[in-house]
C-alpha cells in the first residue's frame, strides 16, 4: 500500500525559494558566458537566415509578406513598450564610444 504524506505549502514554497535564488545565482555568474555564447550564435546563423528568406520571398511571396509585417508589427510594439529603456541604452553606448 502507498503511504499517503501530508501536503505541506511552507515546506514547498522553502524550497521552491531556494531553488530559485540558486537558479538566480548561477544565471548571474555565466551571464557574460550566456551573452558571448548567443552573439556568436546570432554572427553564425545570421546569413543563412537571410538567405533562406531571400529564396522564401520567390517561391512564397504572400507567406514572406505576412511573416514580414507580423515582425514588423511586433517590433513597432516592442519599441512604443520600451521607447524609453531603448533610448537610455543608446545614450550610455554613445558615450562609451
Amino acid at each position: 500500500m502507498i503511504k499517503k504524506v501530508a501536503y505541506n505549502p511552507e515546506k514547498r514554497r522553502e524550497r521552491y525559494l531556494k531553488n530559485k535564488e540558486k537558479a538566480q545565482e548561477y544565471y548571474q555568474k555565466n551571464k557574460e558566458q550566456k551573452k558571448e555564447y548567443q552573439n556568436k550564435y546570432y554572427e553564425e546563423t545570421k546569413y543563412s537566415y537571410l538567405r533562406k528568406m531571400e529564396l522564401n520571398k520567390h517561391e512564397a511571396p504572400d507567406q514572406y509578406w505576412a511573416f514580414k509585417n507580423r515582425v514588423s508589427d511586433y517590433n513597432k510594439k516592442y519599441y512604443q513598450d520600451n521607447r524609453e529603456k531603448i533610448l537610455k541604452k543608446r545614450a550610455e553606448s554613445r558615450k562609451k564610444s
